[in-house]
Parts: C-alpha cells; structure tokens; sequence
C-alpha cells in the first residue's frame, strides 16, 4: 500500500503472539494481523487465515492491526469532518436537499426506532468514492485527503476478501471475481453524534446489518459502536492503531450464510461527542449477487439465497421501512419457496439517510 513520506503506518511490535493474527482484545473481539496475514511464511498465513475465517464465523467482526492506514490521516479526515459539519447550512444546502441516489449527501437522521425502542439522530456526510469519486467543494482540503483515504481503505478491505475467499476454501481470487471487486462499489461515511444529556432512550443509530461486503470503520476515541455476539450487546473498544472491519450482507449471501453479517448499533454519549468514519466496499453494481457455488454444492441445504442485482438489493434496502437484517429476506430461500418481498417492521421509520452504512 503506497505509504506518503509525510505519513507513517503504525508499527506494532512482533514476536511472541506476533503473530498475533489471532490474538483477542477485550471481551474476546478477534485481531487480525493483516501484515502477518499477506507477509507472513506459509505456516503463520495459513494459521492467520484460519483465524480470519473463525472471526468472520463466530463474529462478523474483529479489529485489524498492521493496516497500512496512518494514524496522522485518520486524524485529518476526523478533523475535515468536523469542519464541514460546522460549515453554514447554506453552503451545505445543495447536499442536504440531495435524495438517496445522489453521490453526495448531508443531514440529520432523525426517528424513532422500535427495534431498540430509542430516538434515534446523528449528522452524517455520505459521499461515493468508487467506481467514481465524488467529494463535497468544502471544505478543499477534505478532497486530497479523502481520495488517499479512500484508496487505502479501498485497498485493505479488497486484500481482506481474498483472505476471506481463502478461508472459505476457495481460491483466493474468487469471490473477487464473482462480485467483480475490480469496478466495486464503495462509500464513505462521516458520523456526528452529539452528546445528549439524558442518553437513556436515544441512540445514534439503531440495530442493522450493512448493505456492503465489508466496512471499514474507526472513531474518535469516544466508545459507543456495539455488535451482537452470542444473544447479547458487546461495546466494541479498539486496541490502539487498529481499525474495526464488520461483515456485511453480500459475504452473508456469497457464503452462502456460512459469514453471517454482522448485526451491530451505536449509541450516544452523555457528556461527549462522537465521530467515527466508515469506508464501505460493495460488489460491483451490476453484479448479480449469489452464492458462489462451490459452497452451494457443498452445503446439504443448497443455495440458501437467490440472486439479485446488487444495486437493486442496495435500492431496495434503502427505500424501505426496514430493521436488524429483514433486506436479507428478499432473497432468502425459505424452504422451497423463494422469499420475493420483505416483511418490514411498519412502525420503524428509517431516516433520510437509510440505516447503512454503519455506525
């Protein structure tokens, strides 16, 4: 991963769990060791890779260290954000009338959801960065610096799917080749939540799975991203220099249920704001999105879902009133029918910006 001289990786010491691709951090959440997972002898890849299968299994989530991502840019997206979040609304006005299919979205999510029985807000900026790259006109430094963020995200989260193709026992190109990762689709999103006194019955955003492959996501040092593990809520809390990556619904459906997508929610805080940043990668957005079927054949249940355009899936997700993982059910096989429709939640009303990407 290109690595600019102003900026430098963060170095995480070897040796002993140094390999520590299967190291844990707090409440058991996995660790991934990415420069032990692509540099590593054959012995410690596939070891890592083995450990990247099972946290992708047990957890939809885990924390990768040794990313290739600088510490100083993450701090200089967090800080463009908070410029363009204090920007007036007036020159913020042409992206807060934006609707859901424009590149470029700002605003406040607000709505009650009864999936956590909370009010939910945040402010939050969206913004397509592949197969093209758009980027708000302020403030001008957050262009140069979201292009590089983009790339390297980009980059990490696509060397991830191949582990991940591997784990699965296929060859390590194939999912890759199945969702044409090369045209993928990927979003960035900023996320604002301010504190508010009296948190008790407000969130940021409610229990969902993200449309995606994988996202990427790191925050500003103020804890409130939770995933489901086991029947119950885990507060996810980062080793320092590592980034959280949460599986999303199309490795649900491409794995033929084997990785479940991750079903996750942020909260807000009393006191203090906030922010995290997610880079999302999706499949291309014409693939036709399925299992693959080597895994399918494999499996004594068969196909588990049926096919479908991911750019439909993503429309379909978002224009509905939906909660937790129902976008899923659009192409779930139950049985031997196919589901065709979802049976949303009428009464969870979904903000303007749609429920993901994530928290």
């Amino acid at each position: 991963m290109p690595t600019p001289s102003h900026r430098h990786c963060p170095n995480h010491p070897k040796g002993g769990h140094g390999d520590c691709a299967g190291a844990c951090g707090g409440d058991g959440i996995p660790v991934i060791d990415l420069g032990v997972l692509l540099n590593g002898n054959a012995e410690q890849r596939s070891q890592a890779t083995r450990e990247l299968g099972q946290a992708c299994e047990d957890w939809g989530f885990f924390m990768v260290i040794n990313h290739g991502v600088p510490e100083v840019l993450q701090e200089e997206v967090m800080e463009a954000c908070k410029e363009l979040y204090s920007l007036p609304r007036d020159e913020k006005a042409e992206y807060i009338a934006a609707g859901p299919k424009d590149p470029i979205r700002i605003g406040t999510g607000l709505f009650y959801s009864d999936v956590d029985d909370a009010i939910c807000r945040r402010d939050y900026m969206k913004m397509i960065a592949h197969p093209e790259f758009h980027c708000p006109a302020k403030p001008a430094k957050l262009r140069d610096i979201a292009v590089e963020y983009s790339a390297r995200t980009r980059q990490l989260l696509l060397e991830l799917a191949k582990a991940i193709s591997e784990s699965l026992g296929l060859d390590r190109g194939r999912i890759s080749e199945v969702l044409n990762l090369e045209s993928c689709f990927q979003i960035l999103v900023g996320n604002n939540y301010p504190p508010y006194a009296g948190s008790d019955g407000v969130m940021g955003i409610s229990a969902h799975s993200d449309h995606g492959l994988l996202t990427l996501l790191f925050q500003n040092g103020v804890d409130g991203l939770q995933v489901m593990h086991n029947g119950q809520w885990v507060t996810a809390k980062p080793l320092p220099g590592s980034l959280f990556i949460l599986t999303g619904d199309q490795l649900e459906i491409v794995s033929n249920g084997r990785y479940k997508a991750v079903l996750h929610r942020a909260l807000v805080h009393g006191g203090q704001t906030r922010m995290s940043f997610v880079s999302l990668v999706g499949p291309c957005l014409d693939a036709v999105v399925e299992p693959v079927l080597e895994l399918a054949q494999n499996d004594p249940q068969g196909m588990k879902f049926r096919g479908i355009r991911y750019r439909d899936y993503m429309e379909h997700q978002q224009s509905s009133k939906m909660n937790t993982k129902a976008a899923l059910d659009i192409v779930r096989v139950q049985g031997d029918i196919l589901t065709c429709e979802s049976t949303p939640n009428s009464s969870t009303e979904a903000d303007s910006s749609g429920y993901s990407p994530t928290s």
